[in-house]
C-alpha cells in the first residue's frame, strides 16, 4: 500500500487498494458507496505533502495548516502557507516577525524545528530535507525593512540534504528579484552558499577558522562566514549583513521569510 500512496501523492487525492489482489488504483475523486460494494477494495485519502498540495486541493486562504511531509502515517507538521504570492502554494521554512523568539539555538533545535508558524518559526532541517529531496523546488526569500518595503529574491532550485550530510545546501539560479543575489553568486566565492553545510553554535561546519554560528549567534549555512544570514540577533547591531549589500544591518529589519514550493 505504501507504493500506492507514493504513486498517488502528486497525481490524485484518493487511491484504492485491494489487499487480496495486491493492486492499487488512483482517483481524482471517489464515491464511497461504489467502493463499499466492490469486494476487497478500500479507499485511502492521501494527506497533504506541503502547501502546494493544499493549494491544489482548493485551500486559498493564507495561514497555518497541517502537512505530512514524512507520509500518511507520520505525525503532522504545522506550517505557515502563503496562498497569495506568485499563485500561492508556498511552504514557509523560516519566518520572523519580531524578537520574541531567539534563533541562537543548538543543532537539535534546528534539526527538529522550533517556534510558532503563525509568528516566528524554523520549520526544522529534517522537514526541509524531506520536502526537497528528489524534487525541484523554488526558494523565495523576503525581507521587510523599517519603511514597510518588502524586498524579495527568487531562486530557481533549492534543496537540503539529510543530517548525515550535515544538511548541505544546494542552490541554483537564475536568481531574480529586488533583494539581489547574496547566496548563490556573490562575486566573492568565499561567501557563496551552495554546497555549504549547516552550522550552529554547538556544531561548527563552516569554512572559517572560528565558529561563524557562535560569533554571529544563530544557525545557518555559513561559508567564510556570510553575505546572507536571516537568523541573527533581532534588531541588533550584532546582526550584521542580513543580506549584503542591500540590507547591511539587522537594526533595519522588521520581518523575514523563507518559503519553498515544488515545481
Amino acid at each position: 500500500m505504501t507504493e500506492c500512496a507514493s504513486m498517488c501523492q502528486n497525481v490524485c487525492r484518493v487511491f484504492g487498494y485491494n489487499s487480496v489482489m495486491k493492486k492499487c488504483r488512483t482517483h481524482k475523486k471517489i464515491f464511497t458507496t461504489q467502493m463499499s460494494v466492490e469486494s476487497g477494495w478500500r479507499s485511502v485519502t492521501v494527506l497533504p505533502l506541503d502547501c502546494k498540495d493544499l493549494r491544489e486541493k482548493g485551500n486559498t486562504n493564507t495561514g497555518v495548516y497541517e502537512i505530512y511531509p514524512f507520509g500518511n502515517s507520520s505525525i503532522p507538521v504545522q506550517v505557515y502557507c502563503d496562498m497569495d504570492t506568485m499563485n500561492g502554494g508556498w511552504t514557509a521554512i523560516q519566518k520572523r516577525l519580531d524578537g520574541s523568539l531567539s534563533f541562537n539555538r543548538i543543532w537539535t533545535d534546528y534539526k527538529n524545528g522550533f517556534g510558532d508558524p503563525a509568528q516566528n518559526v524554523w520549520i526544522g532541517n529534517d522537514v526541509i530535507h524531506q520536502l526537497t529531496k528528489g524534487k525541484n523546488s523554488f526558494l523565495y526569500v523576503s525581507i521587510t525593512v523599517h519603511n514597510g518595503t518588502t524586498l524579495y529574491e527568487l531562486y530557481d532550485q533549492f534543496s537540503v540534504s539529510d543530517e548525515a550530510d550535515k544538511y548541505r545546501l544546494s542552490l541554483a539560479g537564475p536568481a531574480t528579484g529586488t533583494l539581489g543575489d547574496s547566496m548563490l553568486n556573490t562575486r566573492q566565492s568565499i561567501y557563496d552558499l551552495s554546497g555549504i553545510y549547516f552550522s550552529t553554535p554547538d556544531r561548527d561546519n563552516d569554512n572559517y577558522f572560528y565558529s561563524c554560528a557562535s560569533d554571529f549567534k544563530g544557525g545557518w549555512w555559513f561559508n567564510y562566514c556570510h553575505h546572507a544570514f536571516l537568523n541573527g540577533p533581532w534588531s541588533s547591531v550584532q546582526w550584521t549583513y542580513p543580506w549584503n549589500p542591500t540590507v547591511t544591518s539587522g537594526t533595519s529589519v522588521t520581518g523575514t521569510m523563507m518559503m519553498i514550493k515544488r515545481k
